[in-house]
């Protein structure tokens, strides 16, 4: 039921990232006058659809997210269909006067990116939703209630074990302690632990962050503190909120690039020291896992992760991403002139090939990560 309850989560979060997402492009598209085909949740084959003002709103049985489908968004393949049919040119132009093709470059570039500002506006009011709620505060000192298996505490550390401090330091507050632990990783520490009423010492040697994957932590112990204090929101009204929101959502979308950078260099052998980085569909699932049984607040922030990650990965010049597709438009809007039908095809179908691929690599790394427990 467990893992029923993970992929279930797992799911419902990818469906809500990607409707958003399509939902961006759907109202710009609408609203920029261009003829929306149709907009689906989830992707064929369909359960059923209605349709409502030139547009078919269906409901389709592979829950993984949706999209949306305007005319004229994959070149002259409607006009070649239309003239199939035996319309005059004429009446194909009127056919195709709502067309995502036929409108003017920054139309087409604004309604491309839609989808991504969709996310980013999502992550942001999700991290000030974070920031509006108390923070809780725990203090030490803190009693150990498991050990990782596998972890650079596994033989060392012990059920009901109390860390009261670490180097010959004590903390007053737990978060001060696991800190100091944390950036000494890969160097010796010394934990002060109380075992059955007696003083001990306890060396490990933490886990660096390139060593860490979803769900560790350096040391690897769950633990539970002596005390727990919520302190006021770190925003003092909405508005702050609202900020704190933004800067956090742009601070990660800066950030993330680099990252993927050099989690996509260690997958392909270029950058050895990332190569356990990426996450792919599994790797992700189970970080769902292991955040359905943290706060709220942790809930929060990692679907805000997510979708600033989307927005960031949809606006690389990819394709068929949507920085691939603006790209593509960009590229004709300097030449004058439309790819052919075919070429663009071919580009999409190649960059389609190539992330098949990078999945399919950091699945198989997933699932090597599941079997070893790494």
């Amino acid at each position: 039921m467990e893992v029923i309850g993970t992929v279930a989560a797992f799911i419902g979060i990818l469906v809500v990232l990607v409707l958003v997402h399509e939902l961006g492009h759907f109202l710009v598209a609408k609203r920029a006058g261009i003829t929306v085909e149709e907009f689906g949740i989830g992707f064929p084959p369909r359960i059923g659809s209605v349709t409502w003002r030139g547009t078919r709103y269906s409901l389709n049985w592979i829950p993984l997210g949706g999209f949306v489908r305007m005319l004229g968004e994959d070149g002259n393949v409607e006009i070649r269909r239309l003239r199939e049919k035996g319309l005059t040119e004429a009446e194909i132009d009127q056919a195709m006067e709502g067309a995502f093709n036929r409108r003017p470059v920054w139309v087409r570039v604004t309604v491309l990116l839609a989808g991504v500002a969709m996310n980013f506006l999502l992550a942001a009011a999700l991290f000030a939703v974070v920031f509006s709620l108390p923070t809780p505060i725990f203090y030490g000192p803190l009693t150990v209630t498991e050990v990782q298996e596998g972890s650079p505490a596994e033989g060392r550390l012990q059920v009901d074990d109390v860390i009261v401090g670490a180097d010959g330091q004590t903390f007053e507050l737990a978060g001060d302690l696991t800190e100091h632990i944390a950036e000494r990783g890969g160097t010796e520490v010394t934990l002060n632990v109380e075992r059955d009423g007696e003083p001990i010492e306890v060396a490990v040697i933490p886990r660096t962050p390139e060593q860490l994957t979803s769900g560790d932590g350096p040391v690897g112990f769950g633990f539970e503190a002596a005390r727990e204090v919520e302190e006021p929101p770190l925003a003092r009204d909405p508005l702050e909120a609202a900020w704190r929101g933004t800067e956090a959502a742009a601070t990660l979308a800066y950030q993330i690039p680099g990252g993927l950078a050099d989690a996509v260099g260690g997958l392909l052998g270029l950058n050895p020291d990332a190569a356990g980085d990426a996450r792919g569909p599994i790797g992700i699932a189970q970080a769902t896992g292991d955040v359905l049984e943290s706060p709220f607040r942790n809930q929060l922030f990692f679907v805000g992760l997510l979708s600033i990650n989307l927005a960031v990965l949809n606006v690389l010049p990819f394709p068929p991403l949507d920085g691939g597709r603006i790209f593509v438009v960009l590229l004709e809007a300097m030449r004058r002139r439309k790819l052919p039908a075919e070429r663009e095809a071919l580009i999409y179908l190649a960059g389609f090939a190539v992330l098949i691929a990078l999945v399919i690599l950091i699945s198989i790394q997933d699932i090597q990560r599941l079997i070893t427990g790494d």
